[in-house]
């Protein structure tokens, strides 16, 4: 009997076998490899227009694998386009970019952070060029960064049509939008309660602190003493010039450059800034604007 079951079996094995190996090696590959894909039906929100695929439907949610780009605020809908991205795609609105120029489409390019699930390797940087010189991309003029501390690259002047084809490139969990930053100094300057204002109570000037008889130092890349805002106390007659020296109130006391070996230790020295830093701590501090000291 067992000698029976063995005859039986051994007839099977063999017949397997060979139905395997009569495959291609493409079919062999295919059985060993496919998975099914864990794209996800899309995610409507109200007021928010889907990120629409070429075939004009919206396009379904991938999987992005886990990481911290699943918690991008700008990406309600969890697809990895960032929202405003995708209300300028629809039409919403123009880009924002303060680089934009007109694309190939007619329509202004934005300005994108390309964020990866790790590090992009030198094969993710072509590919990203590829598809950006394939909508039509210019270099010559553009940014494009490839940021070493964080797995992002920065780019503008990124024509719109550009934008679902990296969307789907190897590697890629999220496109941001760059954020356009605007100073907004007649909100802060009174949140800090420096002046009086008809919103913040206790302010220092209401509480009768000034800063007279204060010495401020101000450590930084130098200061544009001859800023109107700087050069003098009473801000009459104040038109800047290149001589800290020439108003009958100046603000400035004295300059040192710590960055020369050779400053002169009198305290003579002009610190005039080259980077701007300086000169906008140093407007913060004693910095008043105009005689109405509206704009302090």
């Amino acid at each position: 009997m067992k000698s029976t079951i063995f005859r039986l079996k051994a007839p099977l094995v063999a017949t397997l076998l060979l139905v395997l190996t009569s495959l291609s090696p493409i079919v062999l590959a295919s059985l060993v490899h496919e998975s099914p894909t864990r794209d996800e039906p899309t995610i409507f929100i109200e007021g928010l227009p889907p990120l629409i695929c070429e075939d004009m439907n919206p396009c379904p949610t991938p999987d992005r694998g886990f990481g911290q780009w699943l918690s991008y605020s700008p990406d309600r809908d969890k697809n990895g386009m960032d929202d405003r991205l995708q209300r300028v795609l629809s039409g919403e609105y123009e880009s924002v970019s303060p680089t934009a120029i007109e694309g190939p489409d007619g329509r202004l390019t934005v300005a994108i952070h390309v964020d990866y699930s790790s590090h992009p390797n030198a094969e993710q940087i072509f590919a990203l060029k590829s598809v950006l010189f394939d909508y039509g991309w210019v270099e010559d003029g553009a940014w494009f960064d490839v940021l070493e501390s964080i797995n992002t690259i920065s780019v503008d002047h990124v024509p719109l049509t550009a934008l679902l084809p990296i969307w789907r490139l190897e590697g890629v969990v999220t496109i941001e939008q760059q954020n356009v930053m605007v100073p907004f100094l007649e909100t802060s300057v009174p949140a800090m309660k420096v002046r009086d204002s008809d919103v913040y109570q206790d302010t220092m000037q209401a509480l009768g602190y000034r800063g007279d008889g204060v010495v401020v130092a101000v450590l930084d890349t130098g200061v544009d003493n001859e800023h109107r805002a700087l050069n003098d106390f009473d801000d009459v007659n104040d038109d800047p010039d290149l001589d800290a020296d020439s108003y009958v109130d100046p603000k400035w006391v004295a300059g040192y450059d710590a960055t020369s070996a050779f400053s002169n230790t009198s305290g003579t020295d002009d610190p005039d800034d080259s980077n701007g830093h300086g000169t906008h701590v140093a407007g913060t501090s004693i910095g008043t604007g105009s005689s109405n000291r509206v704009h302090i």
